[in-house]
């Protein structure tokens, strides 16, 4: 029976010669999973379109996308790019205003649910938006130092989605 010279070979190294190409292996593992932790791509991308009936004669008409961030193990952002049309008697009263914000948090889940600690916020170039109104309709539960609770769900083991504990309100489309 012929012997594979290789695998004699790699018998033979002596045990510092082992104990370096574990460490080596060992090394090369936690590079590749600390990449693949903090690499920061996008996570999720939701289109989301929607009417804020006031009376009526007057409503607001949002539309624009979220697109999330992960950042590393227990932190990410999330950016909103999108626009506000105020409608009275269905002619748009004001310039269609630009909305280009993001916030910073850092989290930890438990099950599906997912802790927010929002850190920060910005305002992206060409935002023309008021803080008010984004606090309205953007962003209405992410505060700096606010702490908020998603819950996550995982449709057809496929798709992601995200809203309160019992209502799923985005799902992902990337």
């Amino acid at each position: 029976m012929p012997v594979n010279l290789t695998i004699s070979a790699l018998i033979k190294l002596p045990p510092l010669g082992l104990f370096f190409c574990g460490v080596l292996l060992a090394l090369i593992s936690v590079f590749g999973r600390w990449w693949l932790i903090t690499s920061q791509y996008a996570q999720c991308s939701f289109p989301l379109v929607f009417y804020d009936i006031k009376s009526e004669h007057e409503w607001v008409l949002i539309k624009g996308v979220y697109r999330s961030y992960r950042d590393g193990v227990h932190s990410g952002h999330m950016s909103y790019l999108g626009t506000l049309s105020h409608f009275v008697e269905g002619e748009r009263i004001a310039p269609i205003t630009p909305i280009h914000r993001a916030v910073w948090f850092s989290g930890l889940s438990h099950h599906n649910l997912l802790k927010l600690n929002v850190t920060h916020h910005s305002r992206g170039l060409g935002d023309r938006s008021s803080d008010d109104v984004v606090q309205e309709y953007v962003f209405p539960h992410l505060r700096v130092g606010d702490v908020s609770v998603i819950a996550l769900y995982l449709l057809n083991g496929k798709v992601l989605g995200t809203g309160t504990e019992s209502v799923m309100r985005n799902i992902c489309v990337r």
